[in-house]
């Protein structure tokens, strides 16, 4: 009997001990000691422990402070995994919000016994962000394979917004930890997003907060003599706490072709209701879409800058005698707003500088530059209003919101549909967006306070499409020459990434891109009319494109014009497949096969198409005596494909990695 108990007694003493202990600093051997993460040996490093408890903390004579603590622990597996020993930290560096590092840590193993290395205050610095936003920055000391890197950290705000409660991460979680606390007087709309179910724990504890009052008394003007007089006063108040706790969150692994992760990452949004003080009347911030419509259109830096035009009037009746259709009034009006004021790289459904000081200065924010758009088309006798948008680096509104809008475009609704358009682009047209501004549905919101969902996604096919035409010599060496087209958002694209390159630089971006051939001649046509599509001519020559072995000559008949690697990896996605509009890539062939040769095999044709004409393969091969013809078009009709055709949609890439990667054989006559 004494040694069942001693045995017992044994083994609770050894679970104690090996129990896992999240304070800071108290770091386990077991944890550095850990080669890999137990169900995810690919991760780089892991989150060992996450913390987080935001509350509003009464400050006397200043009002709630929302205060945001956090505490991390994460393992380093190997080198891929040092960039998590940096972290930054982002705050509105233009308001009252400060970020303060309470303590930081590195823990390794050095000849078996457990070393922490202290991060020092000097290593900790404000980077700006821009003229709103600075990050605390800090990369750990003794960074090193196998290492636990620790912090904790507080964010103090004046402001209501309370950030997102993130559960999952590019790398995986062990234990996670989350407390909101919310006082009565504010009411936030929560909801989950992502895929990842959680389980939310509410309560509700009672708080008081003491007010201190100060009074003077007594005196007079002969004697001064006053007394200060202090008293105090007590409230209650409930506060509602929202808990989750989970454990082993899979790392969210992203793919090609996102809007944005965050938009499908675990996590728990807050959106600021109301606000109702005690004996005062509710303020309402966002209920409905026609809300938030209403309070955006209301500000004064939104609607009242759309009454503004005096300073336009001259430009206007120019305008006004140079352009009388319909059409021609929406892009001249679209160019003209776009000669006058230039993006200074802000977003903002809000301006920055104001319609008339944008225009005096050349320079404005989003919202400077289109709120002018929209004041120019409507002067024009256009029905044009703006429409507030998120952006794809901002993610997705799902719920009524204020704060999820960060940009804004202009409408103009005519008999034969809208035309969306956006002077903050050099390179856009009408209906043709900036793929940044793509994200989803944006809102129209009118003067007469009434608002409307428009979809972002372009009608107008992205278009890239090339014309070869070469010729193989008996030794294998390839001459030829491509016309590529690039339409809609793919001469967009290519205007902002290579349009400000000089030719010797566009030349060899184009060789290095395309199995480093030698460009002999090239030229490139409309560069500078946004009318027309952008056109790539260019004569070639190819060394080692063909592959000859005895008598017979292997090569990939497209040359550079395939695709040789499916984008798509995942077993599963649970994401939609965004491609910000509907596209086709295009590529007609005409190979010169060379004298002596004739064609030994060729692929065969094939023409695939996706459920409820969600996309399609076409690919179609032919020889007419010395010439072997090849047609190939992938097309994609969505801009967004849904998660449900990811299985297929991989399966079409794959075959079009495998056809478009086949070889022909040529062999001697």
């Amino acid at each position: 009997m004494k040694l069942f108990l001693l045995s017992v007694l044994t083994i609770g003493m050894l679970q104690i001990g090996n129990a896992q202990n999240y304070k800071f600093g108290k770091v386990s051997k077991a944890e550095l000691e850990e080669k890999y993460y137990p169900t995810d040996s690919t991760a780089n490093a892991a989150y060992l422990y996450r913390k987080r408890k935001t509350y509003f903390n009464y400050v006397q004579g200043e009002g709630f402070h929302l205060i945001t603590e956090v505490h991390e622990r994460i393992k380093i597996y190997n080198k891929e995994g040092y960039k998590w020993a940096t972290k930054e930290i982002e705050f509105y560096s233009s308001g009252d919000e400060r970020v303060t590092i309470k303590k930081a840590k590195t823990f390794s193993l050095v000849n078996g016994k457990i070393e922490s290395f202290k991060l020092s205050k000097k290593e900790t610095f404000d980077e700006e962000k821009n003229e709103y936003w600075s990050k605390k920055k800090f990369t750990m000391p003794n960074v090193s394979e196998g290492c636990v890197v620790e912090w904790e950290y507080i964010i103090g705000s004046t402001y209501t917004k309370i950030d997102n409660v993130e559960i999952q991460f590019a790398i995986p979680v062990k234990k996670l930890e989350s407390s909101i606390e919310i006082p009565e007087y504010y009411k936030y709309g929560v909801k989950q997003i992502g895929y990842l179910p959680i389980k939310v724990k509410n309560s509700v504890k009672s708080s008081t907060i003491k007010f201190q009052y100060k009074s003077r008394s007594g005196g007079s003007l002969s004697s001064g003599i006053a007394k200060t007089n202090f008293s105090s006063e007590e409230i209650r108040l409930d506060v509602h706490i929202s808990q989750i706790e989970k454990k082993n969150v899979p790392a969210l692994i992203e793919e090609p072709h996102i809007n944005n992760i965050d938009n499908y990452r675990a996590a728990v949004n807050y959106e600021l209701k109301w606000i109702k003080w005690p004996n005062q009347i509710t303020k309402y911030f966002s209920l409905t879409w026609e809300d938030v419509a209403k309070t955006i259109y209301n500000n004064p830096e939104f609607g009242g800058e759309l009454k503004k035009s005096r300073h336009l009037t001259d430009d206007i009746s120019e305008l006004k005698n140079k352009f009388t259709t319909e059409d021609d009034k929406i892009f001249g009006a679209l160019e003209f707003v776009k000669s006058k004021i230039k993006w200074n790289d802000f977003y903002g459904k809000y301006t920055q500088k104001g319609l008339r000081k944008a225009y005096k200065e050349g320079v404005g924010n989003i919202a400077d530059i289109n709120l002018t758009l929209v004041v120019v088309l409507r002067e024009l006798g256009l029905k044009a209003n703006p429409v507030l948008v998120s952006t794809r680096s901002n993610g997705i509104p799902t719920a009524p919101t204020i704060s999820g809008f960060n940009y804004v475009i202009a409408v103009v609704e005519t008999n034969q549909g809208k035309v969306l358009l956006d002077a903050s682009e050099e390179a856009s047209l009408p209906n043709v967006l900036p793929l940044r501004a793509l994200n989803w549905n944006g809102t129209i919101v009118r003067d007469d306070n009434s608002s409307g969902l428009v979809d972002l996604g372009s009608s107008m096919v992205a278009v890239e499409e090339s014309f070869l035409k070469y010729k193989i010599s008996d030794d294998g060496f390839i001459k030829g020459m491509d016309r590529v087209k690039y339409e809609n958002l793919r001469s967009i694209e290519y205007r902002n990434k290579k349009g400000q390159l000089s030719e010797d630089d566009l030349i060899s971006n184009i060789e290095g891109s395309n199995n480093d051939i030698e460009i002999v001649n090239f030229r490139l046509s409309n560069k500078d009319n946004l009318a027309k599509p952008i056109i790539e001519t260019f004569t070639f020559e190819k060394e080692d494109a063909v592959e000859i072995i005895g008598n017979r000559m292997y090569l990939t008949p497209l040359l550079f014009n395939c695709l040789d690697e499916n984008p798509f990896k995942l077993e599963k996605r649970e994401y939609p497949v965004d491609f910000g509009t509907p596209w086709q890539n295009k590529a007609t062939v005409a190979l010169e096969i060379p004298g002596g040769y004739k064609v030994e095999t060729l692929p065969e044709n094939i023409s695939v198409e996706l459920r409820d004409n969600m996309g399609r393969f076409v690919y179609s091969i032919s020889n007419v005596e010395k010439v072997v013809q090849i047609s190939t078009l992938v097309e994609i009709n969505k801009g967004v494909v849904p998660a449900t055709y990811y299985t297929e949609l991989k399966a079409l890439f794959k075959q079009v990695v495998a056809k478009q990667t086949e070889q022909i054989v040529l062999s001697k006559i």
